[in-house]
């Protein structure tokens, strides 16, 4: 069996507490981004040393703070971190705050003072939000100095963090260049069509191979078998359910041949559509489901 993962996450001896979708949001208001993890506080200590050590000279960055209370919330900046004890210019720089998946943004009012740059502190934001402030696992908070925001908005006046991570903003070139050149003539569509109905498995006995698609939610393995089935039928399918949702619209798994014309013969694939991947336990994939045996009963391969 085959495999065709659309998922993007990468093994990393720290796991994000910033979900996938908050990483998207934020990054929504950045541009073409990715986010790396560089400090987190309850690996590396809730102290200003131990957060310059990871993060300065790093730039752009995000730095989020988290506590009892539910409340995600931090802020961006453009500039480097330093420990020269002056404030930095950034016209870009902005704190935010989750109100469940929708990012509340309040932007820098006095650009000449945007960010602070405190060796005895983590992130320091103006006068107005310092995550890990004085070295403790605290926040201080003043609105009015160079940011404008609602304490219960922002943080639900619960200013002892459970956590603090900063990430550095990278831009994401993944699908800038193409994996291989190709040049989508008329030709090479039908050359591409016939190699696949012409395709023949390399255990005779089979004659179909399978297609596993596994990937997060919204990752597209529904709509990718519409596009075959479309391509090969010659008019648009929409026979797997595919749209935009929270959670998986695929509710089970399952296989789906694709035939070469209205009336044409199967090809020698079937596509397997899953549920999607998703953060939280009991919903989703597990992964425990993505275990692929041979047939003389020899694991083969896991997917995370």
């Amino acid at each position: 069996m085959f495999f065709i993962d659309f998922s993007d996450n990468q093994v990393s001896n720290m796991n994000s507490k910033l979900t996938q979708s908050q990483q998207r949001t934020i990054c929504t208001q950045l541009g073409r981004f990715k986010l790396q993890l560089l400090y987190k506080a309850s690996i590396h200590g809730f102290t200003g040393a131990a957060f310059h050590q990871r993060c300065d000279n790093r730039s752009p960055t995000v730095s989020v703070g988290y506590n009892n209370s539910g409340f995600v919330f931090g802020g961006y900046t453009k500039q480097p971190f330093s420990q020269s004890g002056q404030y930095v210019n950034d016209d870009q720089a902005f704190l935010f705050t989750f109100n469940g998946e929708k990012l509340i943004k309040y932007p820098v009012t006095s650009t000449a003072h945007a960010v602070k740059m405190i060796a005895n502190s983590g992130p320091y934001f103006g006068e107005a939000l310092v995550l890990v402030n004085a070295s403790q696992a605290v926040v201080y908070s003043n609105p009015g100095n160079y940011y404008n925001f609602t304490p219960a908005q922002m943080h639900g006046n619960d200013l002892n963090l459970t956590e603090c991570e900063v990430y550095q903003v990278e831009g994401n070139t993944e699908l800038e260049r193409p994996w291989r050149t190709v040049i989508w003539e008329s030709t090479k569509r039908t050359e591409l069509i016939e190699s696949i109905k012409s395709y023949k498995p390399t255990v005779s006995s089979v004659t179909q191979s399978r297609v596993l698609l596994i990937g997060p939610v919204g990752a597209g393995k529904s709509s990718l078998f519409n596009s075959v089935n479309s391509v090969f039928r010659g008019h648009v399918t929409s026979q797997a359910i595919s749209g935009s949702s929270s959670t998986s619209l695929t509710t089970q798994f399952r296989s789906y041949s694709v035939k070469a014309g209205r009336e044409g013969k199967p090809l020698p694939i079937i596509l397997c559509d899953t549920m999607g991947l998703e953060e939280s336990k009991g919903a989703g994939l597990d992964i425990d489901d993505l275990s692929i045996f041979s047939p003389h009963g020899g694991k083969i391969a896991t997917h995370y």
